[in-house]
């Protein structure tokens, strides 16, 4: 069965009567598929729902007009159709699965619709009042497929342009807001659901974390006025922080720093950004904004630092494991991880001298049970600690650092600060890093000249704090030490 008349019989023309013969039915579709301008001049004739959106991707000439018609420059169709169009165009994406939405790109209607004319497209779909919503979260599933699709060419093209587009009415356009109790609701549940760093719990978690002692900024652009684009959260304490439990667990922030001279440290232990937006540089800018704007009203304020995650840990070391095997271990490490071993597999004493150190190891970390005896966590703490710098310092990917995390905020001009044993405890801390997390500095005198320095030849800057880092910095190249 033709897709025209599979079409006409899902009822895209809901206008037809049943009395109507099935020859006229079978007919209108071809017609709109010929002439859309006649078809849509028609208000509220079409509507797209689940159903006949899939039906309509499945004709690519359909979706060749339909798209064709959203970026028409005829001047003879006046400002209205287009828009028509456009709306049309967006509300059949929505009501696609996942599966369709990839079935749309598979059958490639985006690269024969809308290239060269994309950016025509994105332009116009901007101008709807909730268009620049719609085009955020349309590149968050472009990114998703992405994922699953690396070397196709098209989409990477189409993502460049959109986000080159994003980029360019954001930017210009951003606001800095500090976030209160009193916001407003929406904007208060926007947060609650989309943190992406340490959940927020419940309505009182939240209100702790925009409490005494406790700072949250957001960007916001001027047409979402209740959609928080990147958000940060802020911790006064007296020093840098170690411990992320510390401070989201704190029950009473303000007991600990009673006056505003108190403040010593600012902490940022928390940042979230639309996954739309990844790779325009608003984390950049909110850091760096909320840095100076907490310099000029807190005086007293001699640190600003991260408390970061360090996702990408556990996943190298596993990797490490399977390709370098014991070369990792350094110092009679492998011996201590043998004897280690043994205490639970008393069997492994036998044959010691003929197993590999690294598969005991990662027998021992596969699971998060070593952390709960006191001697395995005293053996390992040294062992993790040091890969945990090599990780940071000296694991490149095209000369810049390979944890997503590190690299962000060396590369907007912070320094290595210091390594965190046990800095998160929770169960999603030990499945990335072991429960490690590390503090990055923001200097605002050397943000520029560390950026310059890390983009031109991979320089990461660390300070005369931690023994670790200044041991490993000793095997690593471009580091300097400050």
């Amino acid at each position: 069965m033709s897709f025209d008349r599979r079409f006409s019989n899902n009822s895209i023309h809901s206008k037809s009567s049943s009395n109507e013969p099935s020859n006229n039915n079978s007919n209108s579709v071809p017609k709109t598929s010929n002439d859309l301008e006649s078809f849509w001049h028609k208000p509220g004739l079409v509507s797209f729902n689940k159903r006949n959106s899939k039906l309509a991707i499945e004709n690519s000439e359909f979706m060749k007009k339909l798209i064709s018609g959203a970026v028409s420059e005829r001047k003879t169709n006046g400002d209205m159709f287009p828009r028509k169009i456009i709306k049309k165009c967006c509300e059949l994406y929505k009501n696609l699965d996942k599966y369709g939405r990839a079935t749309l790109r598979a059958e490639q209607i985006l690269r024969h619709a809308i290239i060269p004319s994309h950016n025509i497209f994105f332009d116009r779909v901007n101008e709807l009042p909730e268009g620049t919503k719609f085009l955020i979260d349309m590149r968050a599933d472009l990114l998703s497929f992405m994922r699953e699709n690396v070397y196709d060419i098209v989409l990477s093209t189409i993502n460049e342009n959109l986000k080159e587009k994003l980029a360019t009415w954001l930017l210009g356009s951003i606001v800095l807001k500090q976030i209160t109790w009193s916001s407003p609701v929406k904007v208060l549940e926007n947060i609650k659901e989309n943190e992406a760093v340490h959940a927020i719990k419940d309505w009182q978690d939240m209100k702790r974390r925009v409490g005494p002692g406790r700072l949250l900024f957001a960007f916001f652009y001027g047409r979402l006025p209740y959609e928080p684009l990147v958000f940060i959260h802020v911790a006064f304490t007296k020093e840098v922080s170690d411990s992320v439990q510390a401070i989201l667990e704190d029950p009473n922030p303000e007991a600990s720093i009673k006056k505003p001279e108190d403040f010593k440290c600012a902490m940022f232990y928390s940042i979230t950004s639309h996954p739309g937006l990844s790779g325009i540089e608003l984390g950049n800018f909110l850091i760096k904004s909320v840095v100076r704007k907490l310099r000029a009203e807190f005086s007293s304020i001699e640190t600003f630092s991260t408390l970061s995650p360090i996702p990408g840990f556990r996943r190298w070391l596993v990797t490490a494991i399977n390709i370098e095997g014991d070369s990792i271990l350094v110092n009679g490490e492998a011996q201590l991880i043998k004897e280690l071993g043994t205490r639970t597999s008393p069997e492994l004493y036998i044959e010691l001298d003929k197993i590999d150190a690294t598969k005991v190891l990662y027998n021992i970390i596969k699971t998060n049970e070593w952390f709960k005896d006191e001697y395995s966590a005293q053996v390992l703490k040294p062992i993790l600690l040091r890969l945990c710098a090599r990780y940071i310092l000296t694991e490149k990917r095209r000369n810049l650092a390979l944890d997503p995390v590190a690299n962000f905020h060396i590369r907007n001009g912070a320094c290595v600060y210091r390594l965190n044993w046990l800095g998160d405890t929770s169960d999603q801390g030990f499945e990335k890093s072991f429960g490690i997390m590390i503090n990055y500095n923001y200097v605002l005198e050397h943000l520029e000249n560390n950026n310059k320095q890390y983009l031109s030849d991979g320089t990461i800057t660390i300070p005369y704090e931690d023994p670790v880092l200044i041991e490993e910095a000793k095997n690593s190249p471009n580091i300097k030490i400050i």
